[in-house]
This record gives structure tokens, sequence and C-alpha cells, in this order.
């Protein structure tokens, strides 16, 4: 059976397996030689949900018009249906066995990994990306090869979920817009822009959320819908779209309740897995033409490159889908898979082989489906052992698929790690035979939702909820960071690192959980064990390290170091105002206010035509009442209080400019609002606390109780 799309089974000699894999590399007849390239990734797009592919319930008018002038792939599978490991895939030509990166948290991308940006790059052409979605920050390696990669997404609050830190895509498109302002007349040039909007939570912009009641998934794609459009306006109006490669995908789909799971990562279903892949040719050569074999995002690099007249690396698990090469055939298997289940929930991991009839799902009750009878995949056909099952599961089992685990798993990483004083140990791992299978427990998911909702507000809910799934299921992350989040937003922090303490003894050395642990052990004031874990997490290979241990110095008082702390940050992020903000934070503590003030002038710049930066105004607000500029800095944390209402900070330091010029009306309307609009016990005891400042402790004794009871 064959043993293309990437499937490797034991012992195949190289020279066979480079030639089945590569189609024998023959350079393509047609070439576009210098051609810009254009690669579109839309998040989380079902295939099965744009008019492209028969669906009639969204208007989707510039990809329509996109789709004209495009080859269209009418089976283009994902990877993995998450977004770092598929965009790993994509960039890459490998599949994530290959490339190493297995989930969106606890892998990098290794940088001696050849990507489309490198490989690009070092034939001459200009490269930039623009990314919405913090997921895709440079520290996963994503970045490898681009000479300009924005991904200054900012984290709003610290107990967010990393999976929703996203920007939106608009001002995405505006910075890829400028890039290419810059670049394009000197050499040519290759630009990502990555659209977040269909992934949750669905909040489409007006007029997509009226117009899309009740369908918000698809006002979502209505919305990036737009954003494409106006980006193929623009390079249209510079005379770029006609001569260029324009590639248009999805990294993955959207369960939407199909088959139990109502977002992704879990199952490994059609709904999951089919993306939308339209590859336009300068001129729009061959538009119209519809391609109805299997093709992967592992195919994206070869056929670029192979546009361009260019041989890929060897031994791709993708292959060329244009001009000249053969195209597969229907009897091509695409291999998914999927770990998340296994890494987040304690639940078995699946993986699958797709061609042109049978998709094949490997699982502790394997399952078949007839994709051409059945596209919903309703009819198991599993349990009659047809040959495709036979031929199917055998070429998995004969394919090596190493399991690397999240985190630090070498010896040097793990030796540097223990003289930091890191010695936490992975609990022990059942084997996969062991683990329970996806479609058995997928209705945990509901209640895990539920205590996700209650965690915005009602968090001592949410922690008993939360608590009860944890018992049940010792080995579900998803249960102990979601615990870490409710807790902290309760205002329990040293419980909250006790919850990802757990979590970290699941995945131990995964950097994102060690950043985690830093930023706990600081916020409950342990400022020697939040060094220790930073420094453990710059050890692992997390980056932006620097302002987190810039905080931790500033908590102590270490002015000199907090400030070169910040400093090495703003090399490391030179078009974030982030960094700048601290800056000015360490300079106001150390008394430099004038200087401060420069820093955030600084922070001005930088985000001129941006959304607002969490802190900014609150720091500059704390800055000029220091100088006596009473109404400028109560415009200022006015300013705040409205685009981050979140932020206790803001509240409590107008409360207290209120308070020490007699304005006792305002004073107290401050508090009334804050523990109105900012949900939870933490406005109250922040509340209790203000008062406490101010010497009214009837009123801060009132707030305290107030507090328990939340």
């Amino acid at each position: 059976m064959s043993a293309r799309g990437g499937v490797r089974p034991r012992g195949l000699p190289a020279l066979v397996l480079a030639l089945a894999v590569s189609g024998g590399c023959a350079k393509p007849r047609t070439a576009f030689r210098g051609a810009p390239v254009i690669l579109i990734s839309v998040d989380t797009l079902r295939a099965d949900h744009l008019p492209a592919y028969g669906y009639r319930g969204v208007e989707t008018p510039g990809l329509d018009a996109l789709q004209k002038d495009s080859v269209v792939f009418d089976e283009a599978l994902s990877p993995v249906p998450l977004t770092l490991p598929a965009h790993a895939s994509l960039f890459t030509g490998l599949n994530p066995y290959q490339h190493g990166v297995r989930d969106n948290v606890g892998y990098r991308l290794s940088p001696e990994t050849t990507t489309l940006a490198t490989f690009l790059r070092q034939r001459g052409y200009a490269t930039g990306g623009a990314v919405s979605a913090f997921v895709l920050d440079h520290a996963t390696g994503i970045a490898a090869g681009f000479d300009a990669y924005r991904d200054d997404i900012e984290m709003r609050a610290s107990a967010e979920a990393m999976g929703q830190v996203q920007r939106k895509g608009a001002a995405t498109e505006e910075l890829l817009e400028t890039w290419i302002g810059e670049e394009r007349a000197d050499k040519p040039f290759f630009a990502f822009l990555h659209l977040y909007e269909p992934h949750s939570p669905y909040d489409p912009p007006e007029p997509f959320r009226t117009r899309y009641a009740g369908r918000l998934y698809d006002g979502e794609i209505a919305a990036a819908d737009a954003v494409v459009g106006r980006f193929l306006g623009f390079l249209k109006s510079k005379r770029i779209y006609d001569k260029a490669i324009v590639v248009f995908l999805s990294d993955h789909g959207e369960g939407l309740g199909d088959h139990g799971e109502d977002e992704h990562g879990i199952f490994l279903y059609r709904e999951e897995l089919r993306v939308p892949l339209f590859v336009k040719l300068p001129g729009n050569a061959r538009a119209g033409e519809r391609v109805g074999a299997p093709a992967g995002l592992v195919d994206v690099f070869p056929t670029v490159a192979a546009l361009l007249g260019e041989k890929p690396p060897p031994a791709l698990a993708g292959e060329p889908l244009l001009p000249d090469a053969p195209r597969p055939g229907p009897d091509r298997r695409v291999y998914s898979e999927t770990l998340y289940p296994r890494l987040h929930f304690g639940w078995s991991d699946l993986a699958s082989l797709t061609d042109g009839r049978y998709q094949y799902i490997e699982a502790p009750r394997p399952e078949l489906y007839d994709v051409t009878k059945d596209p919903a995949e309703k009819n198991d056909l599993a349990g009659g052992l047809p040959p495709a099952f036979r031929s199917m599961r055998t070429q998995l089992l004969a394919t090596e698929r190493p399991l690397k685990p999240p985190g630090a798993a070498d010896d040097e990483t793990l030796k540097k790690l223990a003289s930091l004083g890191y010695l936490t140990s992975r609990s022990p791992d059942a084997s996969a035979r062991d683990l329970p299978d996806p479609k058995d427990r997928i209705q945990t998911l509901g209640r895990l939702r539920e205590a996700s909702r209650l965690a915005a507000g009602r968090e001592e809910e949410a922690v008993l909820l939360i608590r009860g799934l944890a018992a049940e299921n010792p080995r579900m992350l998803e249960a102990w960071e979601l615990l870490t989040r409710a807790l902290r937003r309760a205002g329990r922090p040293r419980e909250a690192r006790e919850a990802l303490e757990h979590a970290d003894r699941l995945q131990p050395g995964t950097p994102q959980l060690l950043a985690g642990l830093s930023d706990l052990s600081l916020e409950s004031g342990d400022l020697e064990k939040a060094r220790s874990y930073a420094l453990a997490a710059r050890a692992a290979g997390a980056a932006d390290v620097a302002p987190l241990l810039a905080r931790i110095d500033l908590a102590s008082g270490d002015f000199v170091r907090a400030r070169a702390e910040a400093l090495e940050a703003i090399a490391e992020r030179s078009l974030d105002q982030g960094p700048l903000v601290l800056l000015a934070e360490i300079e106001a503590a150390a008394g430099n206010l004038e200087v401060a003030l420069t820093a955030l002038r600084r922070a001005d710049a930088h985000g001129a035509g941006r959304p607002p930066t969490m802190n900014l105004e609150a720091t500059r607000g704390d800055v000029l009442s220091r100088m006596g500029e009473d109404k400028a800095a109560e415009r200022a944390f006015t300013a705040e209080i409205k685009a981050f209402p979140e932020n206790l900070g803001a509240w409590s330091h107008l409360a207290i400019l209120y308070a020490s010029a007699g304005r006792d009306r305002e004073f107290r309307d401050v508090l009334s609002r804050m523990t109105t609009e900012v949900r939870g016990r933490r406005s109250f005891e922040a509340a209790a606390g203000i008062c406490e400042i101010v010497g009214d402790k009837q009123a801060a004794r009132a707030f305290r109780a107030r507090a328990s009871t939340r």
C-alpha cells in the first residue's frame, strides 16, 4: 500500500521513500520565478461553511472572488486540529511526528528545520508575517525565516487562557499592508497573513453580529471574509495580485457539536479536518479548476516551491499539487493526528488516514467511514473489518510516530533546571492501551464549559465544580489549569499556585506552566520562588521572561536589576508597547518621573493607530499624580478604566486620587462602579484595601464582609 502523505513504514529504503514522497522531484515545465507569494490562513474555518464548498448560510464575497480566480481543492485536510502544530506542518511540509510540534503548548519548532519562509529567504525573498493569535508567538519557533514577524499581541489579563489571546484581524491586516508597502519594490516577497476570527469565543463585529444572530460562528467567517477582501483589494491596488501566487486555507475546522465536540482538538472527524484550499496562480492561470483527490496542508510548501521552479527539500511528507507535477490519486492517504485528548485530558490520542473514499481513525475502538457515501460520518464500518480497515490499520501500525512528551525532555535541559532548584518529577503516564476512548468521555466537556463560564464572575461555584472534575479525572490538565484561573480570579493566588503545581507534575518543564508558576508566586509575595520559576522557564526555552524578571525585581525594590531586565525586554520586543510601559513603572517607582514620561511617550509612538495597551494610561496617571498634575492624572486613569475595566489598579489609583483631593462623592462612586463592573470577590477586596489606605475602617470591614459572600 502507498506510503505517500508522509506516513513512513518501517524499513523503507531512503531513496525509495524520497521518490514516493516527492514524486521523483522532477522540475516542473511551467514556473513563475520571482512571483510574490501570499499565504492567507483563516484559523478554525470549516470547508463546509463556505459558499465555495456549497454552504448557503453565510455570504463571503471576498473569498468568492478569490475562488473564481483559483484552483480549488475539494478534499484538503489538516494534519492536526490545533493551531500551532498545523501551522508547523504548513510551513515545513512535514507531519507532526516528523517536525515534533504535537500541541499548542510545551513544544517548539527546531531552528534546524527548514521552513517555507527560510526556503524563500535563501532564494532572495523578503519575508514578512503578521499573526492574530498569541499561540503563534515567535517563541514557538514558528517565525523562523521571517525578516519581520508581527506577533505583538497583549494578554489583557494574567488569568486569560492562551488560546483566547487574539488580535482583531483588521489590525493584523493593516500591519501586513504596511510591511508589503515597505518591501515590495526591492525584491520578491513572501507575505503571511493569519486571521483568528472564526476561533472561539465567537464575537463578530457589527454588522455581522446582527446579520448572523444565532449563528455567530458564521458571523465570524463573514467578518474574516471582509478582512480578506480588503487585503486582496490592497494587493490589486498595488498591482501585486495579478502576478502573485495566492494560497488561501485554514489550519483546521470546528466541531460545532456534530460528534459531541463544540470546538476542536479532541476528535478527527471531517468537520475538524477538512479545510478550504485555494491556489491562485499568476495571471489567474487555470482559474476555475477543481481537484477532488485528497490533499494536505503539508503539500503547500512543495507546491509553492514547484510553482517557483525550485526543488523542495528532500523527504517532505507533502508533494507538489501544481503546476505540472502528477496530481495525487484517490488512493493517496493523508495522515492526521491529535495528542490533545492525551496531553490535556488523560484520554487516548487518535490518528487517522484518509484516502479518496475512506477515513480510518485509530482509537481504542477504531472507526472507518466511507466519506463518499457518508460525509457526515454517522455509519461506522469498522465492525465488518473491510479490506480498507485492515490495510489502513496495518499502515498506521507500521509507521514510526515517536511521542516526545511536552516540556523539557532532554537530559541537558533537565540538568539545567535541576541546578536552578526545579526538581518536579513527571506523574506516571498510563500506556495508550489504558487510556479511555475520547468518544466515551466527551460529555465531560459540558461540565468543563460550565465551569469556565462560572469562572468569569462566580469563581467560588466554579472552584467547587472544577475540583469535582479534577478528582474524577486527576490527569485532566485542562481542569487543573482552569482551576488555577478560577482561584486566581477569586483572589486566592497561593491555592492557584498549588493547582498549577499539580498541572506542572503532569507536564513538567513546560515553559508556559513554569512562567505561570512564577507569576503566581509573585502575586502571592513569594519573590524567591517567583525568580526560581522564571529562571527555570527561561532555561526550558520560554521567551519573553525578561518582563517577568523585571516585575520580580521591581517588587523586591531592586530598581537597577529591574531596569536592566526591562531594557532587555525592549530589545527583544522592539515594536511592543508593553516593555516600555514596564520601564516607565520602574522609573516611576525609583522616583525618576521625567524618565518615566519619556518611556511612555515612546510607547505612545509605537502604539499609533493600534489598540491601547494595558497599564499604559494607568502608569501615566500614576506618574502625573506624583507630579501633582491631578487633572491630567484623572483623565489617564479614566481612559485606562474605559479600555480595560478589569484593571483594578487603575480603579484603585483613581479612587485614592479623589480621596486625596477631598472629593468624597466621586470616591464613593468609583468604589461602587468598580465592585459592580468587575465581577467577583477581588474587586470587593480591592475596595476594602483602598478604604483602609484612606482610613475608613468601617467601610473596609463592610467591603470585606461582602467579599466573603462572593
